[in-house]
């Protein structure tokens, strides 16, 4: 099996490093690396071509891009597609465990069918899901879902294999022999916020995902690049949308609309019963329903 390791990234060089770090350590190491960079700077050039040099990696091959998610995700599946069996996309701020790559090739060679896997995320566990946020189609006690509301539930540290309905960003790899003709949707610009929900559902729709839980990552999370709160509610609520309007899932508008209302709904608690009334929660309720009206207007239009 011919494998290829990616990683998008964008000014995050120490990230970057301590990504390729952990890659030194795996078990098993992939046949290829491309790193596919928008950069501002030639830091990650730079990196690159030390690690290239070094020779403790697999033939590493540098991509630099305009910069947005999304389109780096395309330019890596276009020079990808006919050369390899598997894509891994991992993102620059993560560190895999030393068998993570192996985890993940035995899921595929177990399960020929099998058409996109994920690792546990160690760090990325959430809190129990609460009857409140479940009434209001925000979580579920169902790990790797994405539900009527367009709000995808994350299998983060579950301890367990399980059939997901999609793939978090910073760990998904997919058999491109049954992502054939599949994008990444480049509407979803910058910071590109639900790329994996929206891929993952295209990709389901093909065959099983699976949340493998030996292949194991940390996820960092890096500040660099990052939008406020409210800016990202306000994203998250035409993402959802869009979901709607494709008719991925079972996602459908008016859900999408009760979703957000109970979520703006949550946060207007949280700024009333906080002791200092905190602007932050405002901000985010007001952001939900901004989002609204701006699908509003994309309607219209």
């Amino acid at each position: 099996m011919r494998d290829v390791l990616v990683i998008c990234t964008r000014n995050r060089q120490s990230d970057m490093k301590r990504c390729l770090e952990s890659l030194l350590n795996q078990k098993r190491m992939p046949s290829e690396l491309y790193v596919i960079d928008s950069s501002d700077s030639g830091e990650t050039a730079d990196l690159c071509a030390e690690y290239a040099n070094r020779g403790e990696l697999p033939p590493l091959k540098y991509i630099h891009t305009a910069p947005g998610l999304t389109l780096q995700r395309n330019v890596a599946l276009k020079n990808v597609r006919e050369r390899f069996d598997i894509v891994h996309f991992i993102d620059d701020d993560v560190e895999l465990e030393p068998e993570y790559l192996e985890e993940l090739a035995k899921a595929f060679d177990v399960d020929s069918a099998l058409v996109g896997a994920g690792g546990l995320i160690k760090g990325g566990n959430r809190k129990k899901a609460t009857l409140f946020a479940r009434l209001g189609g925000r979580d579920s006690v169902h790990p790797g879902r994405v539900l009527a509301t367009g709000f995808n539930i994350g299998a983060h540290e579950t301890p367990f294999d399980v059939d997901v309905d999609w793939l978090p960003g910073c760990s998904m790899s997919f058999r491109l022999a049954k992502i054939d003709g599949l994008e990444f949707d480049e509407r979803r610009v910058g910071y590109a916020i639900g790329e994996d929900a929206d891929f993952g559902l295209r990709a389901s729709a093909r065959g099983t995902l699976r949340h493998v839980h030996t292949a194991k990552l940390h996820h960092h999370q890096s500040p660099i690049n990052r939008h406020k709160r409210p800016l990202l509610v306000r994203m998250a609520v035409a993402h959802r949308w869009s979901l709607a309007e494709d008719n991925l899932g079972r996602v459908s508008r008016s859900m999408v609309v009760y979703g957000t209302l109970s979520e703006s709904f949550t946060y207007f608690l949280r700024f009333v019963l906080s002791r200092s009334h905190d602007r932050l929660w405002w901000e985010c309720c007001v952001a939900g329903g901004a989002g609204l009206l701006d699908v509003t207007r994309r309607r219209t239009n």
